[in-house]
């Protein structure tokens, strides 16, 4: 059955108008509010979607067993990856209680070829930005217990970084290009980096031009 849905989502990927595509999302079951923008080729098969009005660029894939919900004003790039392995519902791992989840909030944005492992759950606040290219979201490995990640609202990821199962990011925060996030971080408005990434900067406002 997994299989089948993920042909017919393929299928649905190059239907030629962004409304053939909107509509057949909606025939695979996804609740799917007003016209999202859907791109050519992105891939929805997943278990249950919920998509706002949104843009989700071109060749995006989602697929595994895991909830997905994009909120209205969400911005999803190109070419980034949403995926959690069938292995999750093997009967060894079912005490394992793995989220399987993905929350994209209002006026969120996930530029270009990023990866989220999505075995536990991961949500981006209001406004964050997933910047760059290349960055990396891993919500399971061996002996992990605490998995999710969690970005508050206003904050900014630069390229390449790097978050490990179970850690967060309060709000307003920006993490430097290339950073390794592990952890709790629990302080806002302010600059981090580094491997392990830690505050470099408090009382940090990345949006105020002055700190640029």
């Amino acid at each position: 059955m997994k299989k089948i849905k993920f042909i017919l989502a393929a299928l649905i990927s190059i239907l030629p108008l962004n409304g053939l595509r909107v509509f057949g999302y909606r025939l695979l079951g996804y609740k799917i509010h007003g016209v999202p923008r859907i791109g050519f080729g992105t891939i929805i098969a997943v278990d249950e979607a919920i998509i706002e009005p949104c843009k989700i660029g071109p060749l995006n894939l989602f697929a595994g067993p895991i909830k997905v919900h994009i909120h209205r004003g969400a911005t999803i790039l190109n070419r980034n990856e949403f995926i959690c392995g069938n292995w999750v519902l093997l009967e060894e791992y079912k005490d394992r209680h793995y989220g399987r989840s993905l929350e994209v909030c209002e006026d969120a944005l996930i530029a270009y070829r990023h990866y989220f492992d999505l075995c536990g759950s991961l949500t981006l606040g209001e406004r964050s930005k997933i910047g760059g290219v290349d960055s990396q979201f891993w919500t399971h490995g061996a002996g992990v217990k605490e998995r999710d990640i969690k970005i508050g609202a206003d904050c900014y990821l630069g390229s390449a970084v790097r978050f490990s199962p179970g850690s967060s990011i309060t709000d307003n925060v920006i993490v430097a290009m290339g950073s390794v996030v592990s952890g709790e971080m629990s302080e806002s408005h302010t600059l981090i980096g580094g491997v392990p990434a830690k505050v470099i900067k408090s009382n940090f406002d990345w949006k105020d031009r002055d700190a640029r």
